[in-house]
């Protein structure tokens, strides 16, 4: 399901029949602390969605420093001794992904790799940062809102247009929520549901945007935030735990710096999901690549899950009761025709359109233009007769 129409077509080709022959997905990223390999921090004892497909699955993330021979052992800011393809920097927001070169690092890997996903944002509406304040404490007003929220969007915009530019296909993670997770709502300071929720709304806007960027990119989008809202409950009810394979993992404990605690949701820090959590991450990141980019990688089963946390197996499959499908968090733009976004494209694609088409549903809106007419039923006839 490679786009077609894409700069440095024959190259990517290329490089994805040979990393086929491999059995491989070479994949880099760009983002933040949560993309950036834990084994960089004190967590190290925890591993986060890369750093398992790296070890669990068919996924190249590119060599250590130390196995390139680099001096110093370190690729150099924004990287750091890991992986060669993850730009990803702990600390960074949309802002200093851009002004740290994260976007452009990796785009001077298309020759290198075939697959890229880009999630940011946690960071931009961080507890600790200016914009969840503001906005929290209704210090702002809404044309300072609204600018920041634009600001949001622009920047990953830049960052995706120069990554898909270079020809690599592209994975887009929406912004995550922390209002959500406990370390916001049980800090003792954010202490409101409706106030968090002025922040939650910011976020939507965001996310509301990248979508927009990735409809018109094609690109596969992740949304973060709804899986997150699903993991740890609304600003009103609170998950205290979330049954992975028949295991309770404890979602308002930390772990400890000795790692005595591998059921708790957050390493020692509090802030950064643990190892469990991550595993399913890493779940939604392949259902991204898989429907957008006809990848092959086999979501984590909930008993290598746990095992990947050096937790036992509980006996049953229990995360979909909570969570649902993980295409649930994955929209694939990548396509369009493929409307219900099971796959495949067929007959029951066809019939949902045709659905939306005739009460001018928004999801008729094909190309993108903001009317749905005819030019959207023709584009989407073209696209469904090719099958993507």
């Amino acid at each position: 399901m490679n786009r077609t129409a894409h700069g440095g077509l024959a190259a990517s080709l290329v490089l994805s029949l040979a990393l086929a022959a491999r059995g491989q997905v070479s994949l880099g990223a760009a983002g933040d602390s949560l993309t950036d390999e834990y084994a960089e921090e004190t967590y190290n004892y925890a591993m986060n969605w890369l750093q398992q497909l790296e070890q669990y699955r068919a996924v190249d993330a590119g060599p250590t420093a130390a196995e390139a021979g680099q001096s110093g052992g370190t690729w150099g800011e924004p990287r750091r001794r890991f992986f060669k393809n993850d730009w990803a920097r702990s600390g960074a927001t949309s802002a200093s992904l851009l002004s740290g070169g994260q976007h452009t690092g990796l785009a001077s890997m298309a020759a290198d790799i075939d697959h890229a996903v880009i999630a940011i944002g946690a960071n931009d509406f961080s507890p600790a940062g200016s914009a969840y304040i503001n906005i929290y404490f209704g210090l702002w007003s809404a044309e300072q809102i609204t600018s920041y929220v634009n600001g949001r969007i622009a920047n990953v915009s830049t960052a995706v247009n120069t990554v898909d530019a270079s020809g690599i296909n592209v994975v887009l993670v929406g912004f995550p929520d922390y209002g959500v997770a406990p370390v916001t709502w049980n800090s003792g300071v954010y202490t409101d549901p409706a106030r968090r929720e002025r922040v939650s709304s910011a976020i939507r806007r965001v996310n509301d945007g990248l979508r927009v960027i990735a409809r018109a990119k094609k690109l596969p989008y992740v949304d973060l935030y709804g899986l997150s809202w699903a993991m740890f409950g609304s600003h009103t009810q609170h998950n205290s735990t979330l049954t992975i394979g028949g295991v309770n993992i404890r979602l308002l404990e930390s772990d400890t710096t000795g790692h005595t605690n591998p059921l708790a949701g957050f390493v020692h820090d509090g802030v950064h999901p643990h190892t469990t959590l991550q595993g399913l991450f890493a779940n939604v990141m392949t259902t991204a690549l898989n429907l957008g980019y006809g990848t092959s990688l086999a979501p984590f089963s909930e008993q290598e899950v746990l095992q990947h946390a050096g937790l036992s197996y509980g006996g049953s499959d229990t995360i979909a009761a909570q969570l649902g499908a993980w295409t649930d968090y994955v929209i694939n733009f990548a396509c369009l025709a493929d409307a219900n976004e099971d796959g495949f494209v067929n007959g029951d694609d066809f019939d949902l359109f045709a659905e939306w088409f005739d009460v001018a549903d928004a999801g008729a809106d094909y190309n993108g233009d903001g009317f749905v007419n005819g030019d959207d039923f023709d584009a989407f006839a073209d696209e469904f007769e090719m099958g993507c």
